[in-house]
């Protein structure tokens, strides 16, 4: 289970510090360091550890685990969206999210009564695992000067201390923050969001009605607003607003907090502000984007995209990140006498196909599914036994991604023994290189299907399209 991290405040004084460093270190440095009763004494512990390279190590060491390390765990921890995170998983790397479907009704019949009697009716489950991929490390270095400054002074090690949080803190906190704006950013140019036309944008009072109306159906049961197409609802109280920092800036908070059906202390409790949604700092990513299979830098073309988001609506569940590990690690180097400190940040950043969200975009962007749908093959490969054909929708609308589009497997295509993934891969085995078959999907259950003479076969080529029209 993930727990959450209490804030904690640093409190105590230098003395106090030193004295509780002491009550918990080895008998050698109890010997040699004195007990600290008042500020003049501090520049005495000073001079000893200054003089003892093994008793410094040994200070670093427990003031950077047990006083530094508290601090920078509370302070990420607890940040802007502290509400959103899950909590700290201090075991395992993986978070398995279950969906159990509501129950669907029958009639009632006493003659089928029997028959029902002991037949198993198993229930709808659906799940989505947020495996753990991101992993972090930020260098700090303490040089043998910074620990004899740190004792110059009656906050001296409070100094120290802050600058040690502070040197990863801010690194942390922002590159968060990144990471929430992250997953937003792929999740609507992905189309795994409900998009919500809000007209030109100009109109501050149609933006209302529209942040207003879909509020208001979020808490209805429905399977349009989410990714994965389940039954679900989301409170007034579990609805977060992302919204652009400009853009908000145009709206009186009072007519914001109406169009939500909120007074104003809820809302902006639930109101969380973007920068803006056009650009992305992927420099700060780039070591981690290079050597990574889990992380993919934020594109031109998917910025682009972004340009007619203005707000995000989304279920307080939707954002499934959880902290891994927070550890600091060190090494003593002797030869330039300072010390190199590595925290080290591993979490689980991911959203929940399950919870649902809801992106309000400006004119161009349009919430009508299209009449019609091009499909073209992008790829093909054959061997021996089968062909693989790979086909993509064609999408001019900057809303609707491929992703949106699910193939199905119908009933002839089964009985030829054609294989067909939702995402478009079609696998026709050697026997049947020679049948000719319809092409069938939906978007979120509006079906599209190409006319009964434009099949396709094995032996079409990358670059042919086909054209579905809706059903």
């Amino acid at each position: 289970m993930p727990k959450r991290i209490a804030v904690s405040a640093l409190n105590a004084s230098t003395m106090d510090i030193l004295n509780v460093i002491r009550q918990n270190a080895s008998a050698e440095y109890q010997n040699a360091v004195p007990v600290v009763t008042k500020e003049t004494d501090i520049p005495k512990v000073g001079e000893v550890l200054y003089g003892y390279p093994a008793l410094a190590n040994l200070f670093i060491n427990a003031l950077v685990n047990r006083i530094a390390l508290v601090q920078v765990k509370s302070a990420t921890f607890n940040n802007d969206y502290r509400e959103l995170k899950k909590g700290y998983l201090e075991f395992g790397e993986s978070v398995e999210e279950v969906f159990v479907q509501i129950a669907k009704a029958r009639e009632f019949s006493v003659e089928k009564a029997e028959g029902r009697e002991f037949k198993r009716t198993l229930p709808d489950v659906k799940s989505a695992f947020h495996a753990m991929n991101y992993r972090v490390q930020y260098p700090v270095t303490i040089q043998d000067e910074d620990l004899r400054t740190a004792f110059l002074s009656a906050d001296g090690v409070q100094d120290l201390i802050a600058k040690i949080v502070d040197s990863v803190y801010t690194a942390a906190e922002y590159d968060e923050y990144l990471l929430f704006k992250y997953t937003m950013i792929k999740a609507i140019t992905k189309g795994k969001m409900y998009p919500v036309s809000i007209g030109a944008g100009t109109d501050m009072k149609e933006a209302a009605v529209a942040f207003r109306g879909m509020s208001n159906q979020l808490q209805f049961m429905s399977t349009k607003y989410n990714a994965a197409g389940v039954h679900t609802t989301t409170a007034k109280a579990d609805q977060f607003i992302f919204m652009d920092s400009k853009y908000n800036a145009q709206y009186d908070v009072n007519v914001l907090a109406s169009a939500f059906n909120m007074d104003k202390a809820d809302f902006m409790g639930r109101l969380k502000l973007i920068d803006d949604w056009t650009t992305f700092d992927n420099d700060r990513f780039s070591d981690i984007v290079a050597n990574s299979d889990q992380m993919e830098p934020v594109t031109a073309d998917e910025l682009a995209l972004m340009a007619n988001v203005k707000a995000v609506l989304i279920d307080r569940e939707w954002f499934q990140f959880y902290d891994n590990n927070n550890k600091f690690t060190e090494k003593y180097v002797a030869s330039g006498m300072y010390w190199n400190y590595f925290y080290n940040v591993w979490k689980t950043i991911s959203s929940s196909p399950f919870s649902n969200a809801i992106v309000f975009v400006t004119g161009a962007a349009t919430t009508t599914l299209p009449a019609s749908v091009t499909v073209a093959i992008t790829d093909k490969s054959s061997s021996k036994t089968a062909t693989t054909l790979t086909l993509m929708p064609q999408f001019t609308d900057p809303t609707l991604s491929s992703s949106v589009l699910k193939f199905h497997q119908t009933e002839a295509l089964t009985k030829a023994g054609i294989a067909v993934h939702p995402y478009g891969a079609f696998l026709i085995p050697a026997d049947q290189a020679k049948t000719a078959f319809v092409v069938e999907a939906d978007i979120d259950g509006t079906v599209y299907k190409a006319a009964s003479s434009a099949t396709i076969s094995a032996a079409n080529k990358v670059g042919d399209t086909v054209v579905l029209t809706k059903a």
